[in-house]
């Protein structure tokens, strides 16, 4: 288990692997858009915070807003990680975050893997290998990531992308940083 004893490991430049980590966990929640800065405004259910919130900045805090969906569950997930309120509030309060920007999102998506993730785990995700290991240590965090069965920790229905899916997402994303940083 990573060691949380100072917020500073979790505001520095991550790996490759941690990055292409973020960004599938990303596409696991169904926030990736492309990638685009659109994806770290969304609230459960798909919609954007300033849609729901007109005239609202998106990227000010995180919006405690609940969505509730008929014959479905009801949730205050938002941002690109799909953070509950509870979550990013003791997250956040804890590394000294007082917005929602994307930079902070990634910060706290990181801290949470980072505080999930096995130290071995750590080490394979830095090195650029996604295992299925790492999937289920971190499905009890984020809903749509597979454990070992292939279903949802939580097991209420919720829309989980398969190991392969999400390895391959992970692989396309490794490759796009790698040719990235030779450029």
């Amino acid at each position: 288990m990573a060691n949380a004893a100072t917020p500073v490991r979790y505001l520095h430049n991550t790996s490759n692997g941690m990055e292409a980590l973020l960004r599938t966990i990303r596409f696991a929640e169904g926030t990736w858009r492309g990638g685009t800065e659109a994806g770290y405004q969304v609230i459960y259910g798909g919609r954007l915070i300033s849609e729901v919130i007109p005239g609202s900045d998106p990227f000010s805090k995180h919006p405690q807003f609940v969505v509730v969906k008929q014959n479905a569950l009801n949730s205050e997930a938002a941002g690109a990680y799909q953070f509950m309120g509870a979550t990013w509030n003791r997250v956040a309060n804890w590394l000294g975050i007082t917005d929602f920007s994307p930079l902070r999102q990634d910060q706290v998506a990181l801290w949470l893997i980072l505080n999930r993730l096995s130290d071995a785990e750590e080490a394979n995700i830095n090195r650029g290998i996604l295992t299925r290991e790492a999937l289920h240590q971190l499905a009890p965090e984020w809903a749509s990531l597979p454990t070992y069965s292939g279903d949802s920790y939580y097991g209420y229905g919720q829309s989980v992308k398969s190991w392969s899916e999400l390895k391959a997402f992970y692989n396309q994303q490794l490759e796009l940083l790698r040719i990235q940083t030779e450029a």
